[in-house]
């Protein structure tokens, strides 16, 4: 999910530092994840745009090393370019984030494809490319982020026709409810969830218009009365973002079935054994 206002400046630095670190974390595979099983239940962990904090966001690496870490969900942000083809990327503009400048709805494909992502050598990826890089035993939360030149009939035809290649479950989020009922009206069996940070009584309302599987919202909005509610209408609650296991604990223990997380051992809690000699 979006909207906690990062710059593409203070990434590259974090991805640069976080390098070193990668072998050894990508190694431990599934086991490098601290587990999701909280006591009383499960919560499952989405890896945000690929788990950001780690991976060059949004782009095929970072699709595959979510995967390798055992993430139970993948997270990607879709845009449409300025000739309509259907990209993998978070921000409207291509400046902050990429070599290249402009708005990505006013860019044509080949150039927004030809972007590299924060100085990592990965472009910015097709949806077909992150869905065939993606383990299929991971859910995808398709994020319907700019229709740019189309509509978003049309961009959810495009979209839904690539994710239905995918082998493995996905659904669609959006902030725009209009991108939900677009959705809705050209494949009603896809799943929707609502994606918010604030008015939860309005986006509640949303929900159960749209017959929504889930709702996503900010962790701070949460609490045990409103993931009641939730469960009692059948829809799943999968908060954003979370960055530490400080930011995780009060949505499980309201108890929430999804952190959306930028990196993947937010079960962890921060303690160190005994290194005294």
């Amino acid at each position: 999910m979006v909207g906690d206002g990062s710059n593409g400046v203070s990434r590259r630095n974090a991805l640069k530092t976080t390098t070193l670190a990668l072998g050894t974390v990508v190694a431990g595979g599934a086991a490098a994840r601290d587990g999701g099983r909280t006591g009383s239940h499960e919560v499952h962990v989405t890896a945000h745009r690929g788990y950001r904090d780690l991976f060059p966001q949004n782009t095929v690496a970072a699709a595959v090393g979510a995967s390798r870490l055992g993430a139970d969900r993948l997270e990607i942000d879709l845009e449409a370019t300025s000739d309509g083809e259907i990209v993998v990327f978070h921000d409207a503009r291509l400046d902050d984030l990429t070599d290249e400048s402009g708005a990505v709805a006013e860019t044509p494909a080949e150039t927004v494809r030809g972007a590299e992502v924060l100085d990592s050598g990965e472009r910015i990826p097709t949806l077909s490319e992150v869905l065939d890089a993606t383990d299929p035993t991971v859910t995808v939360n398709l994020e319907f982020k700019d229709p740019g030149p189309l509509d978003w009939e049309e961009f959810a035809d495009r979209a839904l026709r690539i994710a239905h290649q995918y082998p493995g479950a996905f659904y669609v989020s959006s902030f725009d409810p209009d991108a939900l009922r677009a959705v809705r009206d050209v494949d009603p069996s896809v799943d929707v969830a609502p994606v918010f940070a604030g008015n939860p009584e309005r986006h509640v309302a949303l929900a159960r218009d749209l017959g929504a599987a889930a709702v996503n919202p900010h962790y701070e909005l949460v609490d045990e009365a409103f993931v009641e509610t939730a469960h009692a209408e059948g829809r799943e609650v999968n908060v954003w973002t979370i960055d530490t296991w400080q930011e995780a604990t009060a949505p499980i223990e309201a108890g929430v079935d999804g952190l959306i997380a930028d990196y993947p051992m937010v079960f962890q809690t921060g303690r160190f054994p005994d290194l005294d000699p």
